[in-house]
């Protein structure tokens, strides 16, 4: 008997291998429209222009187009819509109409299809028309102010911001105060970009705000095209100013600005006085406060001169031509010295040292020890040799101010001390001035950088008030 035998080979080799396929992308359609805009250009209002938008299929498969739309009043299809089927690498057209509604329109053709990337494609559709379009400037004009019976002149200016001729035939100003200067030149032509002015007069016969409609008629859209002139009339007020006393010492006396004088010329009321300082000293953060027409306790940081200025208004508003006056700030001390910089955020500190002191120690005259005037220099218990610091600033720019009344003989060292710890750690320039006896006798700037750094400007010697730059 004959047995048969199956026998599995594991080393035998398989005819019939399987591989795996990579997959592949299916094709899509593609739409594309050509131009990617449509400019019409410019077209004249009693024409209609037709142009071509072509849409064509780059993609690899059929392209479904299921809808097609236009947007914009001034463009419609002049073709039937190409809705259905387009094949891969064909192409159809549609046309499309404009004819102008404005300077400028604007719209778009939309194409909706299975373009799986865009479904919703947009050509914008863009036209000018060949319109006129006049502008007047200013739309209102203000003629300012004027006085009783006086006559004051100016202009507006009628411009062509269109892209065909303006015809303008004639202009009407309806106000009894305001006149057209010369007309003789309407009717006019302007081309696009040209221009031409008006001028126009304002003659007041009474107190009060006035107005009048100028209407200028053209083939702008519309016809007609206004502006609103506008004038004022009231009395001139009279700013009289003056302060006083015209000469202090700083930080011991005060002065007063003074402008209760002022007066209206037909005799209404002064109802605004408006005081500031027109000019003060470099480094000045002195202010003249607000109030009345006088300006009491007024004192100034630096020595030097202080420009007040008035201006002052009346019941109707107008303002009068300003006044000035000066006040002098000069020291009382012997020896008076500022200093300020040019940064905030930045504690610059200034030092004055006594003949043979030393930096921050009783011979020293700095922020923490002198402010108000508490060190003995010279001879003992005697006030007039004593130094004095009038304020610490930290946040600001100064200024900062140390005087003595009457110095005692030697040298004195003026030094700034850039504090440590400030906000601000960058170069700072640091301005001094020196006064002796009242008159200015030095100034100069430093650039100061680096924290706690000590940095000397001058040396005065007493009693000859020398001054020697470091």
């Amino acid at each position: 008997m004959v047995v048969a035998t199956s026998v599995f080979c594991m080393a035998c080799p398989t005819e019939n291998k399987l591989e795996k396929i990579p997959e592949t992308n299916p094709s899509i359609p593609h739409l594309v429209a050509v131009p990617e805009t449509l400019n019409f250009g410019i077209v004249d209002p009693s024409d209609t222009l037709v142009d071509t938008v072509t849409l064509l299929n780059e993609g690899e498969a059929t392209l479904d187009i299921s809808g097609i739309s236009i947007d914009g009043a001034a463009f419609t299809a002049a073709s039937t819509t190409p809705i259905g089927l387009l094949e891969a690498g064909e192409s159809t057209e549609m046309l499309i109409s404009y004819q102008p509604q404005n300077l400028e329109d604007n719209g778009w053709l939309k194409v909706v299809s299975d373009d799986p990337q865009n479904p919703s494609l947009y050509v914008p559709l863009v036209g000018q028309g060949a319109i006129p379009l006049l502008i007047i400037d200013p739309p209102i004009l203000d003629m300012g102010w004027a006085d009783l019976n006086e006559t004051i002149s100016s202009e507006i200016t009628l411009r062509n911001e269109g892209v065909a001729d303006l015809n303008v035939s004639q202009a009407l100003l309806v106000g009894v105060e305001f006149s057209l200067v010369d007309v003789s030149m309407l009717p006019a032509v302007l081309g696009p970009g040209e221009e031409l002015e008006l001028g126009i007069t304002y003659s007041p016969f009474d107190y009060g705000e006035h107005q009048a409609q100028l209407w200028v008629e053209s083939n702008t859209p519309g016809g007609t095209s206004q502006a609103l002139i506008e004038g004022a009339c009231a009395p001139t007020p009279v700013a009289v100013c003056s302060v006083d006393p015209e000469e202090i010492y700083p930080h011991y006396e005060t002065a007063t600005w003074i402008g209760e004088d002022s007066y209206d010329t037909s005799g209404g009321l002064i109802t605004e006085y408006v005081w500031t300082l027109y000019e003060k000293p470099e480094g000045s953060i002195s202010y003249i406060p607000n109030g009345g027409p006088n300006r009491p306790d007024f004192s100034p940081d630096l020595a030097g001169t202080y420009i007040g200025q008035l201006v002052v208004h009346n019941e109707w508003g107008r303002e009068s031509e300003p006044c000035y006056a000066e006040l002098e700030a000069i020291p009382k001390e012997s020896l008076w010295v500022e200093m300020w910089w040019e940064y905030p955020a930045d504690d610059m500190d200034l030092h004055i040292i006594r003949p043979n002191g030393a930096i921050e120690t009783s011979g020293d005259c700095y922020y923490a020890n002198c402010v108000g005037g508490f060190l003995d220099w010279g001879i003992a218990g005697l006030d007039i040799d004593d130094p004095s610091l009038d304020i610490d600033d930290i946040t600001g720019v100064g200024p900062e101010n140390t005087n003595i009344l009457e110095p005692e003989n030697g040298t004195f060292q003026i030094l700034v001390h850039d504090f440590p710890g400030s906000v601000f750690n960058d170069p700072n320039t640091v301005w001094v001035r020196i006064y002796v006896s009242g008159v200015m006798v030095w100034e100069d700037y430093k650039v100061i950088s680096g924290e706690n750094s000590y940095t000397t400007f001058a040396t005065v010697s007493w009693p000859d008030g020398a001054v020697t730059p470091q």
